[in-house]
């Protein structure tokens, strides 16, 4: 299971994008407050942080046995509060990074054919470089991805 967190003293809203997204995703979400980056890696080998930029959400960092991996530039719409259950999720469209990191289904031969076979309530529908996070078809929020970069290839 993915840990998630926000980067040191946190604003509302960012606080906010992290818990939805967590529910999002089925990931734990944690207040983080004095937690070093030791820290974290002592509670989970991977873990989200979501940093702001003036107030505002604006980078995910995934970081493996303390290592930044992947860091995700976006901008976030207005947030809906939606109930939310603990069903899998769904990536539309082509990702540019593999759903998997997620925890979501894989865009894998295996995946598409799950994927065929059943509805799922959660769905990220990518279309260039807007995510749009769905649950039961309703809007829960976009992510407008500004920049992916990857530190490790594999």
């Amino acid at each position: 299971m993915h840990l998630i967190t926000t980067s040191r003293k946190p604003g509302r809203k960012t606080r906010r994008f992290t818990r939805v997204i967590a529910r999002f995703f089925n990931w734990r979400y944690i207040n983080r407050g004095k937690m070093s980056l030791e820290d974290l890696k002592s509670l989970s080998e991977s873990f989200w942080i979501v940093s702001e930029v003036k107030g505002n959400p604006s980078i995910l960092t995934l970081y493996k046995n303390g290592e930044e991996m992947l860091k995700i530039g976006f901008t976030v719409s207005n947030i809906n509060k939606i109930e939310m259950d603990d069903s899998a999720v769904v990536f539309q469209g082509k990702a540019p990074v593999d759903p998997l990191i997620f925890g979501a289904i894989p865009q894998s031969r295996a995946g598409i054919k799950l994927v065929r076979k059943f509805d799922f309530p959660k769905k990220v529908v990518v279309k260039n470089n807007i995510w749009q996070f769905l649950y039961q078809d309703e809007p829960v929020f976009t992510m407008r991805i500004l920049y992916i970069k990857s530190r490790n290839p594999h």
